[in-house]
C-alpha cells in the first residue's frame, strides 16, 4: 500500500462517517517533540497518540493505540490476545502498510493485512486525540467519542486493553 492510498482512504473513512475532526498540513513529525511544537502552532489541545504496527508470533499483524507517554507492554497485550507481540522493523512496516516509523496511522488500511486493532483505554481519558493520517506531514484532531464507530468501521476486531492491569 502506498502512503498517499492511505491518506486518502483515512479521509474518505472520516467523510463517509461524517467524522467532524481537524485535519493539517504541516512540517514532517517524526517524534514527539515536533508533535508537540506543530500542536502548540495549530492550538490543538487533543492528546497525542501513536499507534504502532506490531506481529504476534503467529504472524499476524495488528495496530496498537495508546498516547505518547506510554510504552508497548507486551505482557499485557498478550493476556488480552494470548500471543507474544513485537513492533515490526521500519523495512517491513514500509513494505506491508506504506508507513514509516512515526506516522503509522490508526486506521484506514485498504487490505486485509490488519485484521485487529488493540486499544489503551488510557485514550479514552481525553476528550480528543491527535492522531497521523499515515504520513508524517498531516494529522487529524478527532474527538475521543468518535473513536469507536471510526475502529469498528475499520476493523473486524476492536480490542480495548485495560488501563494498569494484565488481562
Amino acid at each position: 500500500m502506498k502512503k498517499e492510498e492511505l491518506k486518502e482512504n483515512i479521509l474518505n473513512i472520516l467523510k463517509k462517517l461524517n467524522i467532524d475532526c481537524k485535519l493539517a498540513s504541516h512540517e514532517p513529525i517524526l517524534n514527539f517533540e515536533i508533535a508537540a511544537k506543530v500542536d502548540e502552532e495549530l492550538g490543538w489541545t487533543g492528546k497525542e497518540t501513536k499507534s504502532l504496527f506490531v506481529k504476534g508470533k503467529s504472524g499476524k499483524f495488528y495496530i496498537y493505540i495508546t498516547t505518547e507517554d506510554q510504552k508497548l507492554d507486551s505482557k499485557r497485550i498478550k493476556g488480552l490476545i494470548g500471543e507474544k507481540v513485537n513492533i515490526v522493523s521500519s523495512d517491513e512496516m514500509t513494505e506491508i502498510i506504506g508507513c514509516v516509523p512515526g506516522s503509522v496511522a490508526a486506521f484506514g488500511y485498504i487490505n486485509d493485512i490488519v485484521d485487529t486493532v488493540i486499544v489503551d483505554k488510557v485514550v479514552l481519558d481525553y476528550d480528543a486525540f491527535i492522531c497521523s493520517v499515515g504520513v508524517p506531514d498531516m494529522s487529524a484532531e478527532i474527538s475521543t467519542k468518535d473513536l469507536d464507530k471510526i475502529l469498528n468501521y475499520s476493523y473486524p476486531n476492536v480490542l480495548y486493553l485495560e488501563k494498569n492491569k494484565i488481562c
